[in-house]
């Protein structure tokens, strides 16, 4: 599934659970654009082009950190040593749990289904996101029914 840059291979299971953080990065990368290669141009006051100036810049800041710490996080399912680990590529690798300790959580608690794992000891306190929200549509059901298929079935025969 392209969605979750799912990758299975040498006895590891890795996913990109917020890919769609790249559709929110482009069109923030646009209106970064907009802020510093069209504004000034165009005839306004000082003012106004100094507001739009720091909004541009605070977009920055926000496409970089989501660049970095939200769209590019990988969750490894490593078999060789039955861990599971957190990946923020160049930056980290944080160890979360064994495999033996992983238990699959519904969260729905803003209203939309979203899977996580989290420890048998701590799976209410901290979990972690491996899928995208699931809305209760039509679209959303889909999304689901295929996330189910295609991504979470062979994950919980890969941790096994």
């Amino acid at each position: 599934m392209a969605l979750y840059n799912l990758e299975i291979s040498d006895g590891q299971f890795s996913i990109q659970p917020n890919l769609s953080y790249y559709t929110k990065i482009k069109i923030f990368l646009a209106g970064i654009f907009l802020c510093f290669a069209v504004v000034p141009f165009v005839p306004i006051a000082h003012d106004i082009k100094f507001v739009l100036y720091l909004i541009g810049g605070g977009l920055c800041f926000y496409v970089v950190y989501e660049f970095l710490f939200l769209a590019n996080v990988k969750i490894i399912f490593d078999q060789s040593t039955r861990k599971v680990y957190k990946k923020i590529p160049g930056i980290y690798t944080k160890t979360l749990m064994d495999f033996e300790e992983i238990r699959l959580v519904n969260d729905t608690s803003y209203g939309l289904l979203v899977y996580t794992i989290g420890a048998k000891s701590t799976r209410f306190v901290k979990n972690y996101p491996i899928s995208e929200p699931f809305s209760d549509t039509k679209k959303g059901h889909r999304e689901q029914l295929e996330f189910e298929t295609t991504i979470l079935e062979p994950l919980m025969e890969f941790v096994k």
